[in-house]
């Protein structure tokens, strides 16, 4: 999924939270394409080129993304991450949790064909041959959903907002 639908998902679900925790839900949210992408997008704005794909199969960067998109995007590292964090902490990082919805959501809206989320690395990971979420069909959906989602979360807002003014 795009980085934007997946912070805007990741809010949604963190709705309910304190605002720093929805924040750094968010932001974990949209980390594992950042660290895996952002350095190919910021390397082809300095080239001037708008083909990030192409720049991203030049050697450094083609092993880069593979490692990092592995990493960033597997069940097993966000697991042991936590782990190691509940251990040192002794408590459940919340906002953490924005990865892991990151993960769950790239695998049904990732093709084989580009980047399927490897969500079982270093592990063989079976790839699930998504929807892409780059088709207009599925961008449409996924838009459009958000679009209703948000605007039933503001319907909400603003009915409870009312109902409270009038009791005052």
């Amino acid at each position: 999924m795009d980085t934007l639908a997946h912070a805007l998902w990741t809010n949604i679900a963190f709705i309910k939270t304190k605002a720093k925790t929805r924040w750094l839900g968010v932001l974990f949210g949209v980390l594992p394409d950042i660290i895996s992408f952002g350095p190919i997008f910021l390397y082809t704005l300095l080239l001037g080129t708008r083909d990030w794909m192409q720049v991203s199969t030049i050697g450094f960067f083609s092993k880069y993304t593979s490692i990092v998109y592995g990493i960033t995007h597997s069940l097993i590292i966000f697991a042991i991450v936590y782990l190691i964090l509940y251990l040192i902490t002794k408590k459940h990082i919340l906002f953490l949790f924005g990865w892991t919805i990151h993960i769950l959501i790239d695998i049904p809206t990732h093709s084989k064909d580009f980047y399927p989320t490897p969500y079982l690395y270093p592990f063989n990971s079976y790839p699930i041959d998504g929807i892409s979420w780059a088709h207009p069909t599925f961008m449409i959906v996924n838009y459009g959903a958000l679009v209703l989602v948000y605007g039933f979360l503001m319907y909400k807002y603003f009915r409870n907002h009312k109902k409270h003014h009038r009791k005052i």
